[in-house]
């Protein structure tokens, strides 16, 4: 019997390369984008039911966290919608699940290349956990990890794939686009790109062999480096942050749950 939580992010998605098809406020063009994320979410899904999968979760991951629609989407699975909520992209995540999909996912901030490549937000010109940079696919991955759960299939752009597979060692990517700059990409054709996620996720559910169980040790140093110096400022009257150059504070602990909603709450309320 097998369970598949999906974390669904928006700007790895083929053709999303412009900020504002991100976000409600771009009108026509975020809601294309949205559109487009319901059909890559649907190829994975009706897949996962064809293969008998026995209870499918979307957990809409990103922004606002309200871009999937229940109209939109198939009537065979849960939804996870809005937030605040506790772990934020892996919300309501627990042992009952065989493992996780990160569809639409996104390269991290500092990536050379990767089509809006950040990690949780613009606000951050640098995401670090022990001195090393990482991005959301690693962020939600040792999540998953703590909790036993292997990371078993990442699409996004090859830069998000790649990231995947050197960072978490996820062997099952399917790439959306190729990353010509932050905002310039090479789209797949439609249908190569549906064949592909249909194939993936059919090998991804017939060899859970290749499944990654992703683990970092505790404990856990988190590095925010600020676009902008008066974040930090605020960030550094909470008591339990260390202010450790203009820019960048810090937080340690041995909880990660505790340090993700940290990273949610700063990123939520400082501007």
């Amino acid at each position: 019997m097998v369970n598949v939580y999906i974390s669904a992010d928006l700007e790895g998605v083929s053709n999303v390369i412009y900020p504002q098809q991100t976000d409600l406020s771009g009108g026509e063009s975020y809601l294309l984008a949205v559109k487009q994320q319901h059909k890559e979410l649907n190829c994975i899904i009706d897949t996962l039911i064809d293969l008998k999968v026995n209870k499918i979760t979307v957990n809409d991951a990103h922004g606002s966290m309200d871009n999937i629609r229940l109209g939109d989407i198939s009537p065979n699975i849960e939804l996870i919608s809005g937030k605040p909520k506790p772990v934020s992209m892996m919300a309501c995540l627990d042992e009952t699940y065989s493992c996780v999909f990160f569809v639409g996912y996104h390269a991290k901030a500092g990536s050379l290349k990767g089509v809006l490549a950040h990690t949780f937000s613009e606000k951050y010109s640098l995401v670090k956990i022990n001195g090393k940079p990482i991005g959301e696919i690693e962020l939600n991955a040792v999540y998953s990890g703590l909790l036993n759960i292997p990371v078993a299939l990442v699409t996004g752009d090859d830069v998000a794939c790649e990231e995947a597979a050197n960072e978490i060692g996820c062997t099952n990517t399917v790439i959306t686009k190729t990353a010509i700059s932050t905002t310039s990409a090479k789209c797949k054709p439609e249908n190569i790109l549906m064949q592909e996620l249909r194939s993936s996720v059919i090998s991804t559910i017939n060899n859970p062999d290749s499944w990654t169980v992703y683990s970092k040790k505790a404990p856990y140093t988190l590095e925010l480096d600020f676009v902008d110096r008066k974040s930090a400022d605020l960030a550094e009257l909470l008591p339990v942050i260390k202010r450790i150059s203009a820019t960048e504070i810090s937080y340690t602990t041995d909880n990660y749950a505790e340090m993700y909603k940290l990273l949610q709450f700063l990123t939520a309320t400082l501007p």
